[in-house]
């Protein structure tokens, strides 16, 4: 479709309806005070609120933030600059239901009228938890690695073996 393309209500309603029903990332559009207008977050890590409860209520009174100053600050700074903010890891949780905390990678756009009226902002959140639980392990045994071979005189075999259940995640066993 060609951006300046004319489209009309209808199909502009159906498509942000089919964005937020079938899109892989969590959504969020946030109004000029930062209050959630509208979410989508199916991950089952973090199960979506419904809309009546979160609806004009702060992203950090829904949902906890490993740093919700950072995070209301960069969103205010997209709002107010119009400079997107592109790949922010925050762990997030929901603060009514208890469990781990998820690492999401933050994504923010400020959403403007076709008359450049400033509208809110559009979050868009993509849990990154297990590539940064598999980035944590690579960067352990390259420590490993590193250490045990400086310090070693011995083959480091036997002694890189004898690390690796400590550094590694419970797994099932081989046959």
């Amino acid at each position: 479709m060609v951006q300046n393309e004319a489209v009309s209500p209808v199909e502009d309603a159906a498509v942000l309806k089919a964005l937020f029903r079938q899109s892989p990332t969590g959504l969020l559009i946030l109004d000029k005070d930062l209050r959630i207008l509208r979410v989508s977050l199916s991950r089952p890590v973090l199960p979506e609120a419904s809309l009546e409860r979160v609806r004009g209520r702060r992203l950090t009174d829904v949902y906890a933030l490993s740093a919700p100053g950072e995070v209301e600050a960069m969103l205010a700074g997209v709002l107010e600059s119009g400079m997107p903010a592109q790949g922010w890891l925050v762990g997030v949780r929901r603060k009514d239901v208890p469990g781990p905390e998820y690492l999401f990678s933050l994504s923010a756009s400020r959403l403007e009228s076709p008359r450049a009226r400033v509208l809110g902002v559009l979050a868009e959140l993509l849990d990154v938890t297990e590539r940064e639980k598999v980035s944590a392990r690579v960067r352990i045994f390259g420590s490993v690695r590193k250490r045990v071979g400086q310090t070693s005189r011995w083959p480091l075999t036997p002694r890189c073996a004898s690390t690796t259940p400590a550094a590694t995640p419970a797994s099932t066993p081989s046959p």
